[in-house]
């Protein structure tokens, strides 16, 4: 029976989002699967019928890292510093701001920003394995009424756009520092997927991470007005 334990997949060097084929019957780890649950790596169990083979190394993949990389994808092996890694970080902060968020969230808008956390999950997977990523829906709400409910506050929530307070409470106040910090991951997201001509590359993500922005706007203003959309 072959055993996949922690320092087994570290020494893989697997990039976030990869699926790791394993042969059928093999043990993992309890703390093999928190540390691939952790950077997103899925294991895929192969059917139990005929001969497996071992789990390889990726094709490129090099025996040893240098500390100052970390993989783009499953071959190609970039500086820290690379914009599409840079937003990544930028992503894996904003999950922990919006975990922080819930604390201080009723059960409604915990509710929602799961929504949102989910919807960050589909863009780190998108970005990862170059996939297309349809429109979000968040809160009932498609990419159309998103934007728009945004664009006519007056008419969604009878107030114009508030400006922040600490007046307003530790929930409002929370979700407006969110908001800063989703229009940061997008400008990052902008510095990523904008070729040399100016062109974008990854239109569809940049879409949701406006959406997004829209929506954690959307909670502030139903924390603030006490009304829902």
């Amino acid at each position: 029976m072959n055993l996949i334990d922690e320092a087994k997949l570290r020494s893989m060097c697997l990039p976030e989002g990869f699926v790791l084929e394993l042969p059928a019957g093999t043990l993992v780890t309890p703390l093999a699967r928190e540390y691939s649950a952790a950077r997103h790596i899925v294991l895929r169990f192969q059917p139990s019928t005929g001969k497996q083979s071992p789990p390889q190394r990726p094709a490129g993949m090099p025996q040893t890292k240098p500390e100052h990389m970390t993989h783009l994808n499953a071959h190609t092996l970039v500086a820290k510093t690379h914009p599409q890694i840079a937003f990544r970080g930028k992503l894996d902060t904003l999950r922990a701001l919006l975990l922080q968020t819930e604390l201080s969230a009723p059960e409604r808008a915990r509710h929602r920003l799961e929504e949102c956390h989910t919807l960050i999950g589909e863009i780190l997977t998108a970005e990862v394995t170059g996939t297309p990523l349809p429109p979000p829906t968040l809160f009932g709400l498609d990419d159309a009424q998103l934007r728009e409910t945004t664009h006519h506050v007056e008419e969604a929530f009878g107030i114009s756009h508030p400006l922040p307070s600490a007046e307003m409470g530790a929930f409002p106040v929370a979700l407006n520092y969110l908001r800063t910090q989703v229009r940061e991951a997008e400008l990052s997201a902008m510095h990523a997927f904008t070729d040399k001509d100016g062109e974008l590359t990854r239109a569809d993500i940049l879409r949701s991470m406006n959406r997004l922005s829209s929506a954690v706007y959307i909670l502030f203003l139903e924390a603030v007005t006490g009304r829902e959309v």
